[in-house]
């Protein structure tokens, strides 16, 4: 395309067109967001990336069956698509018609509801009451929240430890933190077959915390109902935490974008816990 050309394109550039692409971004943007609610946005990543590579290989080595499946098979993976996220595009429908704007948008814990979360933890610690809270993060958790009571509450030191008080309708499996809220308590997550870590006495709640923490990047903060330890589980280690100030400390680390990897956050915590 020469000078021309683009310029004859830019012409026809009007403002109904400028309200059309802003519409169709605006939908992408959606559903890209409410798939984010589910792990199925890890497949669909997946997927995409394994398109791009064969798009790139097509067009470079000029690979003629590749070109050819892609160009005429965009119709297939759309039907395709449909069929495999038919339980994720349902639930993002019903998000949708549940939650505002503002909620669709939120994401990430703000500081008070990880300071919450800490002191929360620290109470329950001290008293030996069992709990397994959830963070979610880009991996979307909106299966396990289906599984679980609906809470939808402002996270609060007072609202975790009224859900874990022994004996309580829902102190039971685990609650599941959503940007600054509680979204759901007495959520069923899958079980580690092996934990890793530092932790001395595993049961079904740790094994829990490293189970969901495989299979997706939330962050999961037990609390021991024999021994009142705190532990910290992400990428399926568990790291126990002596103090609940270097819980709120080490979860403001790991929330932060640019978090260090399993690695970093084995040392550290091993430097800490030492202390």
């Amino acid at each position: 395309m020469d000078f021309q050309q683009a310029r004859e394109v830019l012409n026809q550039f009007d403002w109904s067109a400028a309200i059309d692409v802003l519409l169709i971004a605006g939908a992408i943007f959606a559903a890209f967001r409410l798939l984010s609610r589910t792990r199925a946005i890890t497949l669909l990543r997946g997927a995409l990336g394994l398109i791009l590579v064969l798009v790139i290989l097509g067009l470079a080595l000029d690979l003629t069956a590749i070109n050819w499946i892609l160009a005429n098979g965009l119709v297939a993976l759309i039907v395709g698509a449909a069929v495999i996220f038919q339980p994720e595009i349902r639930r993002g429908l019903d998000l949708l018609g549940r939650t505002g704007i503002q909620d669709l948008l939120a994401h990430d814990p703000t500081d008070d509801t990880i300071d919450a979360v800490a002191e929360a933890a620290t109470r329950m610690a001290r008293e030996r009451h069992g709990a397994l809270i959830v963070f979610e993060r880009e991996t979307g958790l909106q299966d396990v929240v289906e599984t679980g009571v609906p809470v939808d509450a402002r996270v609060s030191a007072e609202l975790i430890e009224g859900i874990f008080f022994p004996n309580s309708p829902l102190h039971d499996m685990a609650t599941v933190v959503r940007g600054a809220r509680v979204v759901a308590a007495s959520c069923e997550l899958p079980l580690a077959d092996e934990v890793r870590g530092n932790v001395r006495r595993l049961g079904t709640r740790h094994r829990a915390a490293a189970g969901i923490t495989e299979q997706t990047d939330a962050l999961s903060v037990v609390v021991s109902e024999e021994t009142g330890e705190i532990s910290l589980c992400q990428s399926g280690r568990l790291e126990r935490v002596a103090r609940g100030g270097l819980l709120a400390q080490e979860l403001h680390r790991r929330m932060a974008r640019n978090a260090d990897g399993p690695q970093g956050d084995h040392v550290e915590l091993e430097r800490m816990t030492n202390e």
